[in-house]
Parts: structure tokens; C-alpha cells; sequence
């Protein structure tokens, strides 16, 4: 079933949260073709939630990590054991090659393991405020075989300044076929106060929400009425 923005009258993807024309959120103001409307009344509350101590956030929090840890437990050797068991059965790879080769990917593999682990560190997180929003239309050059192309891509920047002083930014960038939903550059204005928590799929709490109708869930990323407690997606409590 089609899906229009009420405030321009664009269509819109049936998982779009706000409009790629107007920038409207979709949750709070779209029409559907069969004529259902959705309406929500702003009554969000002042304040960073408590809730990155719930239980319930918490026991996400420790499943996500557990499943990295899984994941990377069964990837990072397994380069490493496909060559040593293709140098057993074939004279295309030797044994030295195999573990440098392998031990190279494997490697590479770890150490992005630890990146990761290194940018969802809870102790990396910030208060601040937003100090500018940027959209820009900008192209690159990529390598085809031989040719090279140019692809239009579309780059929205947040800028915060943190109560440190220093400068963070939130950089989104979406590429020719894949719809634009920028959510935290829709989301946050310019001079909101904001929780930045890198160990959260939704890594930013606005202080004020008293003027929103829609809540991210922090979790999961999908936009909730604001008079909702739960996710009606992922069931984790919203942050309020």
C-alpha cells in the first residue's frame, strides 16, 4: 500500500521514517492510500533518561556483545585455516604462503575487532550540543577493472560541540539506489542538547523532547510515538 507525506504530498518507501523532499517525519504525519492517518501530539518529557541502567537495556546490551564476541571467535581464524587446509590438499598454495596469507586476512580481521571494540566503548561517550547541520550533494571517482565512473552520493554532517570543548561529528552518507534517511539529521536541530552513547545502534539522546511527537528507540533505530514506553519493534524500553 502506497504511503504519501501529508506535509508535501511526496511517496514514500514503505520503511522511510521521514520524507526524503520535506524531511518530515513520516510517523507522526503520513497518509496512506486507504486513507488511515496517524496522529501524534508532542509530550515527550525534559532530561536525559535513566534508562541506559534498565535491565532490560542492559541484557541487550550484553546479547549484542556476546554475538560480536561469537562472531569473531569463528571469522578472524578462519582465513587462516581455509589456506592451511587448501596448501594440505593442493600444490596451488604451500604451507609458508598459507600462514603468511592467511595470517595476513586474519589479522586484518582482529585488528578491525578491535576497532569496533574501541568505538562502541561506553566510556566514549559525551554530553554536548549540535553547532551545525550540513547537506551536500558530492561525487567520486571509482575504479571499474580498467574504467573508472563517477558516483553521485548524498553526505549529511551533524556537528557537535562536547561540554570538553571538543568538536565530534556524525557523518551520513547515502550512495545512488539507496534511499536517504538520515535519521539523526533529521532527527536533531541546531542547538539541541545531546547524550552520545557509542555503544547504542541509536547513538543520540536529545535532552528535550518535550516538542516531539516520535521517539527513536535506541536499540533497534525505529521511530515510536512519544507517548509510548516500549518499542513496538524490538520490545526494549524507549529512552524518556
Amino acid at each position: 500500500m502506497a504511503k504519501y507525506c501529508q506535509n508535501c504530498g511526496a511517496e514514500l518507501n514503505a520503511k522511510a521514517k521521514f520524507c526524503p523532499e520535506c524531511g518530515q517525519a513520516t510517523t507522526s504525519k503520513t497518509v496512506e492510500t486507504d486513507s488511515t492517518q496517524v496522529n501524534s501530539k508532542p509530550g515527550g518529557s525534559v532530561g536525559f533518561s535513566d534508562k541506559i541502567n534498565d535491565p532490560r537495556i542492559t541484557e541487550s546490551i550484553k546479547k549484542g556483545k556476546k554475538s560480536a564476541r561469537g562472531c569473531a571467535f569463528i571469522l578472524i581464524p578462519l582465513p587462516l585455516i581455509i589456506y592451511l587446509v587448501v596448501s594440505f590438499v593442493s600444490d596451488e598454495v604451500d604451507t609458508t604462503d598459507a600462514l603468511v596469507i592467511g595470517g595476513a586476512i586474519s589479522g586484518v580481521f582482529f585488528l578491525f575487532n578491535l576497532l569496533t571494540n574501541f568505538i562502541t566503548n561506553a566510556k566514549r561517550g559525551w554530553d554536548g550540543v549540535v553547532t551545525d547541520k550540513r547537506h551536500k550533494n558530492k561525487t567520486r571517482r571509482v575504479s571499474n577493472g580498467d574504467n573508472s565512473e563517477i558516483e553521485h552520493y548524498e553526505e549529511y554532517v551533524v556537528t557537535f560541540r562536547t561540554d570538553s570543548g571538543k568538536k565530534k561529528r556524525s557523518v551520513e552518507r547515502f550512495f545512488r539506489g539507496r534511499a536517504a534517511d538520515a535519521d539523526y539529521y533529521h532527527y536533531l536541530e541546531i542547538g539541541d542538547r545531546v547524550r552520545y552513547y557509542p555503544q547504542l545502534s541509536f547513538s543520540y539522546e536529545k535532552y528535550d523532547k518535550s516538542r516531539d511527537s516520535w521517539i527513536p528507540c535506541m536499540m533497534c533505530r525505529k521511530f515510536n510515538d512519544i507517548h509510548n514506553d516500549i518499542c513496538d519493534s524490538c520490545g526494549n524500553p524507549l529512552f524518556k
